[in-house]
């Protein structure tokens, strides 16, 4: 979930909301892994979500969702015709109020199947809260980007307005944005869980855990060799991740499907935002 306060997006919570087989409950969202489950295919999997003024117009709200995470280059990706892609926004009074998760409204994108060309005919519906009943005000249909025309940047966008919103929306295959190394990740998580908590008496710690060198060659901890383990880019002795001269991105070179949507701030009603995208489909 995101916050946007003036110009700028005020993270409220890492994890994203993923995949919701209603009415069961909601699983965060895995970037990853959940391509390997039995569970969800990957347009159901959830990946990252964004919210900021947009560049172009200060006066709208931009909101981003990313699914098909780890998409093979050249290769057109879907959305699930049985799913429900939606953007949840909640008003907020102030920005130290906490998150509510109520919704003020919701924008909700439903798919058809996809066509020939690699398109996909899709429905928008706009939902507001009116009296504490989410209600239906407004629906438009539109269509997805081809992966052709997405990488030559030459997007169809959609525009109307619904309720007195007016929104304009793109769906289609981007480069993933998100840069992640993720094998330094785990290794060392699995160190200071070592350190910290791997001792034989409880809670103690291991001082004999080790880590690897990083992908420069330099040791967890700089013993004076200030020509290499002490770098200018950031003075600093201890060496938990690998430098961005060599940290590997494991999103490199791989695609994400995208939704986008820009909506004026001031026919929201509010300047402060909480944000966040769920996928749901029918048990």
């Amino acid at each position: 979930m995101k916050r946007i306060i003036g110009g700028t997006v005020f993270l409220v919570a890492i994890a994203v909301v993923a995949i919701a087989y209603y009415p069961t409950p909601s699983q965060a969202s895995d970037h990853d892994d959940g391509l390997f489950s039995d569970v969800k295919s990957p347009g159901l999997n959830l990946t990252d979500h964004f919210a900021f003024k947009s560049p172009q117009d200060a006066s709208e709200l931009s909101l981003i969702m990313y699914f098909n995470p780890r998409g093979l280059p050249q290769k057109q990706y879907f959305m699930s015709p049985n799913a429900r892609y939606e953007f949840h926004v909640t008003k907020i009074a102030a920005r130290a109020d906490a998150a509510t998760g109520h919704d003020d409204f919701v924008f909700r994108f439903e798919a058809g199947a996809p066509a020939a060309n690699g398109t996909q005919s899709v429905k928008l519906t706009v939902l507001k809260d009116m009296g504490g009943t989410l209600m239906e005000i407004g629906t438009m249909d539109g269509l997805s980007t081809d992966f052709a025309n997405s990488k030559a940047n030459t997007i169809h966008t959609n525009t109307g307005t619904l309720g007195g919103l007016d929104v304009k929306w793109f769906i289609g295959q981007r480069a993933d944005s998100f840069h992640f190394d993720v094998v330094r990740f785990f290794q060392v998580r699995s160190f200071l869980a070592g350190r910290f908590f791997g001792g034989n008496a409880p809670n103690k710690g291991d001082p004999g855990a080790t880590l690897a060198d990083n992908c420069r060659g330099d040791k967890f901890l700089a013993l004076g060799d200030t020509t290499k383990e002490v770098q200018p880019s950031d003075k600093d002795v201890i060496n938990l991740w690998n430098p961005p001269s060599c940290a590997p991105d494991f999103t490199k070179n791989l695609n994400v499907t995208a939704i986008a949507l820009n909506v004026k701030i001031a026919q929201l009603g509010g300047t402060i935002f909480d944000t966040w995208s769920t996928i749901s489909v029918l048990q």
